[in-house]
């Protein structure tokens, strides 16, 4: 089951946590996750309701400033390119929870070729790597590797794969 606080962990780092633990900031991207069903959506159209749900989120908290205060104490402008970015990390919850199947297998290896999403490389890589291909396991971790931050990766990534 997907709740409220999976959504706030998600997007804690990116939007800090004074915006995030204010009631309500993750209730419409959660609601968004929880109204999946694999038989009438795709990933990508659901990514792209998070991403729109955020944004009407954040742009009735924080007005068209968009600004937020980080844990730091500093304040940054969430841009709208970000938001692709922010819906991977909500998407990354429902990923985390897909039953270990080959039809969310398929479904989620199809989203990660079309949307090149991180999290769904992170979810392939670590619970459907039954699924992969030795090849295909060694192009990810080398894209993910070439592509992020070593803290993204360095907790969960095979050591052959570092």
């Amino acid at each position: 089951m997907i709740e409220n606080w999976h959504v706030r962990e998600a997007l804690r780092s990116r939007l800090g946590s004074a915006l995030v633990d204010e009631p309500g900031v993750p209730d419409r991207a959660a609601d968004v996750l929880r109204s999946y069903a694999p038989y009438k959506d795709t990933l990508a159209g659901l990514a792209v309701r998070v991403e729109d749900a955020l944004f009407n989120t954040l742009y009735e908290r924080l007005g068209p400033s968009m600004t937020v205060r980080m844990d730091d104490g500093t304040t940054r402008r969430v841009r709208t390119a970000e938001l692709k970015d922010a819906a991977d990390d909500v998407m990354g919850v429902l990923f985390d929870r897909l039953k270990v199947y080959s039809v969310s297998y398929d479904a989620l290896h199809a989203y990660c070729m079309e949307c090149g999403s991180f999290t769904a490389m992170r979810t392939l890589y670590c619970r459907f790597g039954d699924f992969l291909p030795e090849s295909e396991r060694r192009i990810m971790a080398r894209i993910i590797r070439d592509t992020r931050p070593k803290a993204d990766w360095e907790s969960w990534m095979l050591p052959e794969d570092c």
